[in-house]
């Protein structure tokens, strides 16, 4: 039987979604994100989420009824403005898109955000924001919208991200599924290095030589592939990834997202964590 010798194309990313936030560093992540959909011709989404007044208990008597019907009224307003004013801005750079507003319960906001998720093949975030729910939107769009994410430090250019690309890999299932996710990223890429801090040698993980697997598929890929196993010494592992990103002067970092217990990580810390805090550039992640 003759084998097909046409490699299908990578996943390309068609629809984004951008966290948009009607504020001078909100529209700088959305101008970014604007910048990364022309770079892919794809269509942008802007979602503005606002949060809505906490419902008084009847026994607040108080709080009249018609008062809070009046701030959710004027929450809703105020996303809706905000979301008129983002659109105003994307108009004169040419691009396909659409601006949405939604106004949920302060719980539910990251729920909003995984549900268009959903339907896009990236969303990218900012490393803050300005309602301090950013770890509440981050943490369920990566578990409830089952497509990656991308979180861009303030000021970071996202036109021409992939040509030095800094793989965070410890041959779990959640970076190999973020390196999936990527792979529409680095078909240009001039140097992507795999990068596994104090690699342990094991059958069901790494195998015989932590990275060479992974540096073989992408190889098949066109893509010039090095693997490098360094020491995480005292620093931890985020320290010395993304210290050995910097050195190599990376303009994307590829990771997985909670390897280990997602609660652990909320509570204690974790390289997921520190990654998303820490990140000085562009940081794709999957769970």
């Amino acid at each position: 039987m003759q084998r097909n010798k046409k490699m299908g194309a990578p996943m390309a990313y068609k629809t984004i979604l951008v966290h948009a936030e009607n504020t001078e560093a909100g529209w700088s992540l959305v101008k970014a994100a604007a910048g990364f959909a022309a770079a892919h011709d794809a269509h942008l989404v802007a979602l503005a989420v606002g949060i809505e007044p906490v419902v008084p208990y009847a026994s607040m008597v108080d709080v009249p009824v018609a008062n809070y019907a009046q701030d959710l009224e004027e929450a809703r307003r105020e996303v809706k403005a905000d979301a008129d004013a983002i659109a105003k801005q994307l108009e004169p750079l040419g691009i396909s898109f659409e601006v949405r507003a939604a106004c949920r319960p302060g719980g539910l906001a990251g729920t909003e955000f995984a549900r268009h998720a959903r339907y896009a093949d990236i969303s990218i975030f900012p490393q803050r924001n300005e309602l301090d729910n950013w770890h509440q939107l981050l943490d369920t769009t990566l578990f409830e919208s089952g497509k990656p994410l991308l979180i861009c430090p303030t000021g970071c250019s996202l036109e021409a991200i992939g040509k030095r690309v800094a793989i965070a890999w410890d041959a779990g299932r959640e970076a190999a599924r973020a390196v999936a996710d990527a792979i529409a990223l680095m078909t240009a890429a001039e140097d992507v290095r795999i990068v596994a801090v104090d690699p342990h040698v094991s059958p069901e993980r790494h195998g015989e030589v932590p990275g060479a697997d992974l540096a073989t598929m992408l190889a098949r890929h066109g893509m010039p592939v090095s693997v490098d196993a360094i020491p995480g010494a005292d620093r931890g592992f985020a320290s010395a990834f993304l210290t050995h990103a910097a050195d190599m002067n990376a303009d994307l970092i590829v990771a997985g997202a909670y390897g280990h217990s997602r609660i652990g990580q909320m509570l204690l810390g974790g390289a997921t964590r520190d990654l998303m805090e820490e990140t000085d550039r562009p940081l794709l992640m999957s769970h």
